[in-house]
């Protein structure tokens, strides 16, 4: 994942949050802020993937066994493919929130006097996140597949020693010497796959329960804005009220 600013140190993100809390907009800031906590949250589980896919990555160029190489190789493309299409959403999520925004902001500009302030555009980012969590899922399922794939080695690794074994014991009468450095290599493999699992796994349940406080969010902005347009259309009412009155 390319390096970039930490979503809270954008400053139109600051720009935005500050708009909120000048008017006294506590639980659209709150919400918002909790989602932009999810997405440096994610930005963070991600650097973690990825480094683990670095890690299995080295170990596999360093195998010997062509076979099991081209096996392995597979399998981690499929994994490190659908990782950059949920990373690349995780952006897409991050410059639609941003532009939300920045669009918010601007009209605010044009028409804060009445006393509306327009909140981000919470249907757009719903689908962004309901999109990105159909990619963990997917992720999930690689992720899984490569963990059986690498057992699956370990585990004809393991037989193979043993056999050599059994055979060193039966024609020279001793213990035959056999360090397998692809056995080593498997083995990290296997703790690796499965910390990228678990990792995952946490990025998609935190994804739900975003999904879950964005519908609270956005049932609270919606009672927000009738609110302030019916305090607005109640101020109108009360001016042609006053208009209407015989001078005495």
């Amino acid at each position: 994942m390319d390096k970039q600013l930490p979503i809270m140190n954008d400053p139109i993100v600051k720009k935005y949050m500050s708009m909120l809390l000048d008017n006294d907009q506590h639980k659209e800031y709150d919400n918002t802020k909790g989602l932009t906590n999810y997405i440096e949250s994610m930005e963070k589980q991600f650097e973690l993937v990825i480094k683990e896919l670095g890690d299995i990555k080295e170990q596999l160029n360093a195998m010997q066994n062509p076979t099991m190489k081209m096996r392995l190789e597979s399998t981690l493309n499929k994994t490190q493919d659908v990782v950059d299409i949920s990373m690349n959403k995780l952006n897409n999520l991050k410059r639609d929130v941003t532009n939300s925004m920045k669009g918010c902001i601007q009209s605010f500009k044009q028409h804060g006097k009445s006393g509306i302030v327009k909140t981000i555009d919470l249907l757009h980012i719903k689908d962004a996140l309901t999109s990105l969590q159909k990619s963990f899922i997917k992720a999930l399922s690689k992720t899984n597949h490569m963990i059986q794939t690498v057992d699956s080695m370990t585990v004809e690794v393991r037989n193979a020693k043993r056999n050599i074994k059994n055979i060193g014991l039966l024609f020279m009468g001793k213990k035959a010497v056999h360090e397998s450095n692809d056995f080593s290599k498997l083995n990290f493999m296997q703790k690796s796959s499965r910390s990228i699992h678990q990792l995952v796994k946490g990025m998609a349940m935190k994804t739900s329960k975003m999904l879950n406080q964005l519908d609270h969010f956005k049932r609270e902005s919606v009672r927000s804005h009738l609110k302030l347009i019916s305090n607005q259309s109640n101020h109108r009412k009360d001016e042609k009220t006053i208009h209407k009155e015989p001078i005495r």
